[in-house]
């Protein structure tokens, strides 16, 4: 069995279609959350994640972070640098986006190749992860079922945009198939990051897409002086090739 294992899309379309361009005949299809935010296609993103069979789909926090400004109204009135991305997200959903989003689960679990799996955006409210098998115990007696002695088990958390897979023993492991939009500002690698789990084994794979569209969008936005500062920085350096995400030099980024 094939199990394609994404997060953190953050309504970056271009970067979704490639990974599955990339891996095609995929038995299942599972995200870690955080579909929406941080990119210029949100529901474009939501319809290609929905239009695949059987997915194993569960919410990440910019998803419930962006069902509470929409709810809120607040993406109506903010303007210049009080815009930000999730404002523009939210003009660009519809209800029925939205209630996606909000049905999402915190978790779910399954079973493939008989290795069970739970899958949830993150482990706690900050970055924190699994560190020893106790941890790992409780959180698993507390959210997925029971399972026998030897048998292997491994969660699967997105929201750090960091891709590895740490084994804390033979039967205990998780895995964090990284962002398929953008990295953090320390590590400067810009693919679409992603894993594949086939027949038990976990592969960390990646794939190039094209960004520009996201960069063109900022452009637009820092043009019209119509969005958040940082906001606009970030997407110079995740999309363009501004040296950092808080580069100075922003503004000349924009002519090129």
């Amino acid at each position: 069995m094939k199990v394609l294992v994404i997060s953190d899309v953050h309504s970056n379309v271009w970067a979704l279609r490639e990974v599955l361009r990339a891996e095609q005949g995929f038995d299942l299809l599972v995200c870690a959350g955080d579909y929406v935010d941080y990119g210029i296609a949100p529901k474009e993103t939501i319809a290609l994640a929905r239009s695949v069979p059987g997915a194993v789909l569960v919410q990440g926090n910019h998803d419930k972070l962006l069902t509470e400004i929409y709810d809120s109204g607040e993406y109506r009135t903010k303007k210049g640098h009080d815009f930000k991305w999730s404002h523009d997200n939210c003009l660009k959903m519809d209800g029925e986006d939205i209630e996606f989003l909000r049905a999402l689960p915190i978790h779910q679990s399954f079973e493939a190749d008989g290795v069970r799996y739970l899958v949830q955006h993150q482990y706690k409210s900050d970055y924190s992860t699994v560190e020893c098998r106790f941890l790992f115990d409780q959180f698993w007696a507390e959210h997925a079922p029971a399972a026998p002695d030897g048998v292997r088990r491994c969660m699967i958390f997105g929201h750090s945009h960091r891709q590895a897979v740490h084994w804390l023993s033979g039967d205990r492991l998780w895995l964090n198939p990284g962002s398929v939009s953008y990295r953090r500002p320390d590590d400067p690698e810009k693919t679409a990051q992603y894993a594949v789990i086939e027949n038990g084994e976990i592969s960390l794979r990646q794939v190039p897409y094209d960004a520009s569209a996201q960069l063109a969008a900022a452009k637009e936005y820092l043009a019209k002086d119509a969005m958040m500062e940082t906001e606009l920085q970030d997407f110079f350096f995740f999309f363009g090739n501004a040296k950092t995400s808080r580069d100075p030099l922003v503004r000349k980024e924009s002519s090129k």
